[in-house]
């Protein structure tokens, strides 16, 4: 292999490969067989490097204090802060629990309907199964997705607040050596 780090297949995977996380696969197979070393992990998205998060930090901060100038209050470090983290990943993660709720009540119920489907009737018809059928398995499709992409997105929102932590070190970093105490 080549000494510069691999691209990530994860840019150019399609829905299927996002949603089964297949595009990990050639990475988790070198890695059973020999430790991986440096170049053969991806590199670092833009979004999570450091210069990056300053800088994006510092923009919002700056207008924030516009902002506050205008309307003549204090700015708030945590408003700027919270616009560096986009909102999409607190949606999805939401809207991803919701759906993991819902399945994970209506699981027994469907379960409860089909047992008393089969049980109750002295012949059992496949058009009044399948639908029983149809629902388990959709309900035990979303229970999959939730514990896969919402434990994932979860962790992904945890990685903010270390990637906030970052920026604003950087930030505090880079206004406390830029003022002289002489």
């Amino acid at each position: 292999m080549e000494d510069t780090p691999v691209r990530n297949p994860r840019h150019e995977a399609g829905f299927l490969s996002l949603l089964t996380f297949s595009w990990m696969n050639n990475v988790l197979r070198l890695g059973s067989k020999q430790p991986l070393e440096e170049k053969h992990l991806f590199t670092v998205e833009t979004s999570l490097q450091a210069e990056r998060l300053v800088a994006d930090l510092e923009r919002e901060w700056l207008a924030e204090e516009r902002a506050s100038e205008q309307n003549r209050t204090k700015p708030c470090l945590w408003r700027a802060m919270m616009r560096v983290i986009p909102c999409r990943d607190y949606v999805i993660v939401a809207f991803l629990r919701m759906l993991y709720a819902i399945a994970f009540n209506i699981f027994p119920l469907i379960v409860w309907f089909f047992l008393k489907s089969i049980s109750t009737s002295s012949e059992i018809s496949y058009e009044a199964t399948l639908p029983f059928v149809i629902g388990i398995s959709v309900v035990v499709f979303t229970i999959t997705l939730w514990s896969n992409h919402g434990s994932f997105k979860a962790e992904i929102i945890s990685t903010n607040y270390i990637k906030l932590k970052v920026a604003t070190i950087g930030l505090v970093y880079k206004k406390a050596s830029a003022v002289h105490f002489f």
